[in-house]
């Protein structure tokens, strides 16, 4: 009887066996190597009016609209902070981005500080002059 043949067949099953184990430990670790989800860059512009602050968008990355909020924050009035959720942004679409703008209707002192936040980052923060 020729035992040759099964030999072989035997042999080439553990080279698979162990080509795939490697691929499998290869895929695994290399999920390790890719990059992060980064921060939006935003150069931004601010502008006030005695009842209106806007924010204009210089260049940079695009944000989405929806994961936008404007916080201000009176340095005189005991640090209180207002969430501003709604503002206008022209054009009227659902990205800020190149060319966009932001205004909030806000009563203007002169003492506060504006920022413009993403849930992960402060995009922009600028005192009202």
């Amino acid at each position: 009887m020729n035992d040759d043949a099964v030999s072989e067949i035997v042999g080439e099953m553990i080279m698979i066996s162990l080509v795939l184990l490697l691929v499998a430990v290869f895929a695994v670790s290399l999920g390790n190597f890719l990059p992060t989800e980064r921060a939006p860059t935003v150069n931004v512009m601010m502008d006030q009016t005695d009842n209106t602050i806007t924010l204009y968008h210089k260049g940079g990355d695009w944000v989405q609209a929806k994961d936008l909020e404007v916080i201000v924050s009176s340095r005189t009035a005991g640090s209180q902070s207002y969430r501003i959720g709604e503002f206008d942004l022209v054009p009227e679409k659902e990205v800020f981005d190149i060319g966009s703008n932001i205004t909030v209707k806000y009563e203007v002192t002169g003492d506060e500080t504006v920022r413009l936040v993403t849930p992960r980052v402060v995009i922009f923060s600028g005192e009202v002059g």
